[in-house]
């Protein structure tokens, strides 16, 4: 890693340590936006990580973005800090790149909307953080290409919803909306590798949840004592807290090599999409398990609102069912290789499938 990565994930670090308490986060969870926090990321310049540094913004790698989003997510970070940096890559890749912070995205994973004689028209759903933003970048087809339009969020009908972490999911419906800018995507797959960056963020955002579970159950268990000794000292208790690592580990593993895959500059979009698949399928199904096993080990106190465990699981079963389900994903990626790859060829599949990582 690069000296000016590392400075900027410590300014990251520090912000989040200052401005993202437990407290933080249960009020957020409440209706109390932290604006404080919101602030700070946006004075540092975090939310340009992703913007060229010739439109004023940091120029920073996908595997810089990738860090700073499962950082964030290591304190349940109750701000849109991953939708931004997600947003700005879309507008990135439509030539409409600036140094504007302040946006969102909306994808749809069914019907895109509509862009015709320069109005938008379609609903999107499980719109993250809506209303805390000013712009959205949505993709869109226009003459049956992809683009990407920016919208005012003034000028959509929003209606807010909350997820079962207690974060901003709203359906927003573009009913004529006339956009900022739109720029056209010229690159072959534009949707499904939009669709896919997505889903690697949440991946990221689940295997940050899932590192600070461990530690959280590893000090809880060690300072917890039940007849006469700490939990620790008990087997089963050790095979969970083992099993707890052990999927974190593989769901860290997973997100790391498709950041490196999706990074590199000569990566086939095939490669790209099938390190994406297993990324979020891998950590969607660790997801699942390690909350079980890290409420088991809490006890009573694991579902307890002032423990801060419930924040993390809360987020991770909204994250694994955002942008594709490990199902969807493990189903995608048996029809990929049936589709693309002859079974009966010499080392046929296993080459489709190794060659992603």
């Amino acid at each position: 890693m690069e000296q000016s990565d590392q400075l900027i994930l410590d300014t990251a670090e520090r912000i989040f340590a200052d401005h993202c308490s437990a407290d933080v986060v249960n009020a957020a969870d409440s209706g109390h936006y932290p604006t404080e926090l919101w602030g700070a990321l946006k004075e540092a310049g975090l939310l340009l990580v992703w913007v060229p540094e010739a439109e004023g913004g940091v120029g920073g790698s996908m595997g810089l973005g990738f860090s700073l989003i499962r950082r964030a997510a290591r304190y349940a970070l109750p701000v849109p800090l991953a939708e931004s940096l997600v947003a700005n890559w879309l507008l990135a890749q439509a030539g409409l790149a600036s140094g504007e912070q302040s946006n969102g995205f909306a994808l749809a994973l069914d019907a895109l909307p509509e862009l015709n004689n320069g109005e938008l028209h379609g609903v999107v759903e499980g719109v993250a953080f809506a209303s805390q933003v000013s712009q959205l970048a949505v993709p869109c087809l226009q003459s049956g290409q992809l683009t990407i339009a920016l919208v005012n969020v003034d000028a959509c009908e929003i209606s807010e919803q909350r997820s079962l972490a207690g974060e901003p999911r709203s359906t927003v419906a573009f009913k004529g909306a006339v956009p900022l800018a739109s720029g056209t995507v010229h690159s072959g797959g534009a949707i499904e590798l939009a669709r896919g960056m997505a889903a690697l963020t949440r991946a990221h955002q689940i295997a940050g949840a899932l590192e600070h579970i461990v530690t959280l159950t590893v000090n809880y268990v060690q300072e917890r004592n039940q007849f006469g000794r700490a939990l620790s000292r008990f087997q089963a208790i050790q095979h969970s807290v083992a099993d707890i690592a052990g999927e974190s580990a593989l769901a860290n593993a997973a997100v790391e090599q498709a950041a490196r895959t999706v990074s590199q500059p000569d990566c086939e979009f095939d490669d790209a999409l099938m390190a994406i698949a297993t990324a979020k399928s891998v950590a969607a199904e660790a997801a699942g398990k390690v909350a079980q096993l890290a409420h088991q080990a809490h006890g009573a106190m694991g579902f307890s609102h002032e423990y801060p465990l419930q924040q993390y699981s809360r987020r991770m079963w909204c994250w694994r069912e955002e942008f594709g389900s490990e199902f969807y994903w493990n189903q995608w990626l048996g029809q990929h290789v049936a589709s693309k790859v002859s079974l009966t060829d010499e080392g046929g599949a296993w080459a489709s499938i190794a060659r992603a990582y």
